[in-house]
């Protein structure tokens, strides 16, 4: 076997190893901690004067003004309004205030 292919099988087997930890309820809740992190500091580093200057960093903001453009349009295409939603409109219900 060749230093090569041993890499490849370490690698393949690490990959193994870290999916079945992402599906386990441990993963699970690592992955949203990631993803909740993620989305709250991105758009902070995206406001960062050195990120801005850069042409990735350029790049980047208008890919993800894109992104959110086309997250948009499926979350429109795919919702399914219901029944009462779509025929009538009801107010809350809420404690009146005497004025």
């Amino acid at each position: 076997m060749s230093a090569v292919d041993s890499v490849f099988e370490t690698a393949a087997e690490a990959w193994e190893g870290t999916r079945d930890y992402l599906a386990s309820p441990r993963g699970q809740d690592l992955r949203r901690k990631v993803a909740g992190a993620v989305i709250v500091v991105a758009p902070l580093v995206s406001e960062l004067p050195v990120f801005r200057r850069t042409a990735v960093g350029r790049l980047l903001r208008i890919a993800a003004v894109g992104t959110l453009l086309v997250k948009g349009a499926e979350w429109l295409r795919d919702w399914e309004p219901t029944a009462q939603a779509a025929g009538s409109f009801t107010a809350p219900v809420g404690p009146r205030s005497s004025r």
